[in-house]
């Protein structure tokens, strides 16, 4: 691939190539909650993307957080300040899971994990239901042509 955006040199954008390698796009796409369109046309430089009328800034957030590695605080200073990374799906593993009442280790990184500025990063995306589209507009009654009464004579 010939990088023709200065976004293609980034981080965030050598992640992406890596995760969509032998992958379904459209499924990729489905995890960073954008459209398969938006995502061909980052990868491949085109539409506005291409052109650079439109900012990746909104993708790339989404890729390092979906697919990026974080410094988990709470792991760290469990470590002695030695510093732990988690993967992303980790990180939402821990942050967005139901009160873990087995173990209170479990609990504490739980509570961590509350406090945390990875947390809101890394909610789930948010399945989104298609809405069908509108029906086409039905014809103006007053452009159809009315019908004549016939009188018998």
């Amino acid at each position: 691939m010939n990088p023709t955006r200065p976004y293609m040199q980034e981080p965030w954008f050598q992640l992406l190539i890596e995760r969509c390698k032998g992958a379904v796009r459209a499924r990729i796409a489905e995890q960073l909650g954008i459209s398969s369109t938006a995502l061909s046309m980052v990868i491949n430089a085109t539409g506005p993307y291409g052109t650079g009328a439109a900012s990746t800034d909104r993708i790339a957030e989404r890729v390092v957080h979906t697919f990026g590695r974080y410094a988990c605080p709470h792991l760290t200073a469990e470590a002695g300040g030695e510093e732990c990374v988690i993967t992303a799906d980790q990180c939402r593993a821990h942050a967005h899971r139901p009160p873990p009442t087995g173990s209170p280790r479990a609990m504490q990184h739980w509570q961590a994990c509350r406090q945390c500025s990875h947390r809101e990063a890394s909610v789930p995306p948010v399945e989104r239901i298609p809405v069908p589209r509108k029906a086409s507009r039905s014809p103006d009654p007053s452009s159809s042509p009315q019908e004549i009464p016939h009188d018998v004579v």
